[in-house]
């Protein structure tokens, strides 16, 4: 469904949101083909289908921000549950939260076994600069004034949403009561507590159960769990319960100081502003880019860049669990590790980071990995594209369609037939023609579009799109 936001006189901005996977609201046993055009509501989507998010915000009390329009701001997807920020027509940002929420990751107010999804309580603020999702968290950042304040919900467990007295709290009620450590969540975003010196937030990442911090003045903090060393405190003797300042070598600070931070799994990294990378956390598949495997880096340590080509730098770093990726400023990228490389059905294992050879000459300015999966993006307005590879769901989570064989015999009930591991990057076909976006609809001509969002949960891939229309 559409959801204008006019951004200036004559022009309006239309945001979708499309998805290919497991879609956590569709009703059991439904595929994409099964399902009414105009519902999108498959359990299956082995190829990008809209949602529809307008539905979804009617039904949770928000039939005047469809009416009056909004524009999709951000998209985090972690282990079976998302979240979807959007800012309506009065120019205030709200965020939608469905999936999984057996910890109250979803900040709804509540725990529950069964998937839902509902707006998110609790969080207050001027703008939503982020919105991350992992396992059993989710984390919102926004800005407040001149400063930034920090939310998290779910599970408490191994310090990961970052707020350190209450853990602290219930850590020691139990053990004075000689108890087994229980299970605590918290249903509803809270503000986490930080150190009065950490100052206004720059980014936020969150792996599969720590968290990164990026300051305005260039400082990393990180809390979770550090059993890899991914906090980077020269230890892994166990959680760390609170945001806890990173020590960075002096050479960071040479190279220009911290321009990003990376978090995957348990894996961590940063990028200098004169593009070197510098990981430290797991590392046991070669996924830090360090040429060998390392069961545990403890503190942040500079990769051996040689493999870039002289002349360049490096601008991203993202891990997908066993395997990760780099992309230069030429548009390159490397991967090394086990698993979703692109390189090719004969190379799975790559503990020197290579050249992705297929995505050459595709202009690709961003990159993303999720649990065993990757994607590589171009932006080029009504030219932009996406490529994936690696370990596909049985949903289809690659967003590269079906097998032919399985288009002759449709069962509706059952998943669909997928090619479950993809060795090189192909090209998402996304659903322009139903969103009106290829210039065949009539009067449609003017449509210009450009890619959002692009997030690679668990168990689906979910893609914004903004389209910019002429009005009459």
């Amino acid at each position: 469904m559409l959801s204008p936001a006019t951004t200036r006189a004559l022009t309006r901005t239309v945001s979708h949101l499309v998805l290919a996977g497991d879609n956590p609201l569709a009703p059991p046993g439904r595929s994409a083909a099964a399902a009414a055009p105009s519902s999108r509501q498959a359990v299956s989507n082995p190829s990008p289908a809209q949602v529809p998010l307008s539905t979804w915000l009617a039904s949770v009390g928000r039939e005047t921000d469809v009416e009056r329009g909004y524009q999709i701001k951000h998209v985090a997807g972690g282990a079976g549950h998302q979240l979807v920020s959007y800012r309506n027509y009065e120019g205030f940002d709200r965020i939608f939260a469905l999936g999984r929420n057996e910890a109250g990751q979803l900040g709804v107010g509540f725990a529950s076994q069964e998937g839902t999804r509902a707006l998110v309580e609790g969080f207050e603020g001027d703008q939503v600069l982020a919105v991350r999702a992992g396992v059993q968290s989710s984390y919102i950042l926004v800005r407040d004034g001149d400063s930034t304040r920090l939310y998290s919900m779910g599970n408490l467990a191994r310090g990961r949403l970052g707020h350190a007295t209450m853990t602290s709290s219930f850590n020691e009620s139990e053990s004075a009561a000689g108890e087994e450590p229980r299970l605590h969540l918290v249903p509803r975003a809270t503000a986490v507590t930080l150190p009065p010196e950490i100052g206004p937030i720059k980014q936020i990442e969150a792996g599969f159960e720590h968290v990164l911090l990026l300051t305005e003045s260039g400082d990393v903090y990180g809390t979770g769990c550090n059993t890899d060393g991914q906090i980077g405190l020269g230890d892994a003797s166990g959680d760390v319960v609170g945001f806890t300042k990173i020590a960075l070598p002096s050479e960071i600070v040479q190279e220009g100081g911290v321009a990003r931070i990376c978090a995957g799994a348990d894996t961590s990294a940063l990028v200098t502003e004169s593009g070197r990378v510098w990981t430290w956390g797991n590392s046991e598949y070669a996924q830090a880019l360090h040429d060998r495997k390392i069961d545990q880096i403890l503190r942040p340590l500079a990769i051996d860049d040689s493999f870039v080509p002289p002349n360049r730098r490096l601008v991203d770093y993202r891990c997908g669990g066993s395997f990760a990726l780099a992309l230069d400023d030429r548009g390159s990228v490397y991967t090394a590790g086990f698993g979703a490389l692109g390189l090719g059905a004969s190379v799975l294992r790559s503990p020197r980071p290579r050249r992705v050879d297929a995505l050459e000459g595709q202009g690709i300015e961003r990159i993303r990995a999720g649990w065993g999966y990757a994607a590589a993006i171009r932006d080029a307005g009504p030219e932009s594209a996406i490529f994936t590879w690696g370990l596909n769901s049985t949903h289809g989570r690659l967003g590269l369609g079906t097998l032919a064989s399985s288009r002759r015999s449709f069962d509706p009930t059952k998943p669909p037939a997928v090619n479950m591991h993809v060795h090189v990057p192909e090209e998402v076909a996304l659903p322009l023609r139903e969103l009106g976006l290829d210039g065949t609809v009539a009067g449609r001509e003017s449509v210009r579009w450009r890619l959002g969002e692009v997030e690679l949960a668990m168990e689906g891939l979910w893609v914004g799109i903004e389209a910019e229309e002429d009005v009459d």
